[in-house]
């Protein structure tokens, strides 16, 4: 294991490979209202690593405060 400074992101361990998640729009809308409350100002520059992610067939549920971090 290799400390890092930001910016980083971390833990793949909610990611799933080659398909989106199945979960229900109802999930879906709950999940990112409240990734939006966590990330606030940031939540725009989260959803674009994310797309960036999705572009290569990666896909997170994960994503919270502990395994993002901007300069």
């Amino acid at each position: 294991m290799t400390i890092v400074r930001p910016p980083y992101l971390l833990d793949f361990a909610g990611a799933i490979l080659d398909e989106p998640f199945d979960f229900n729009e109802e999930t879906w809308e709950s999940w990112e209202m409240d990734r939006m409350e966590k990330f606030e100002d940031r939540w725009p520059e989260v959803r674009k690593v994310m797309s960036e992610l999705e572009w290569f067939g990666i896909y997170l549920s994960d994503m919270h405060l502990g395994n993002i971090a901007f300069e």
